[in-house]
């Protein structure tokens, strides 16, 4: 993939994280959720939006 702009490359990096994070959360039925790893994906979103 080609990217036009160093802006265009991060965001990509960035939803690529947050799309690898995302699928590594646990079910609801066995969930206890990380609060840095939570952290961490909240920072990635806003992060994100940011650049956009």
């Amino acid at each position: 993939m080609v990217f036009r702009r160093f802006e265009d490359l991060r965001v990509f990096q960035l939803a690529e994280q947050l799309a690898d994070e995302i699928w590594t959360i646990e079910p609801a039925h066995k969930l206890k959720i990380d609060q840095n790893k939570l952290q961490n994906c909240r920072s990635n979103i806003l992060n994100l939006v940011n650049v956009l």
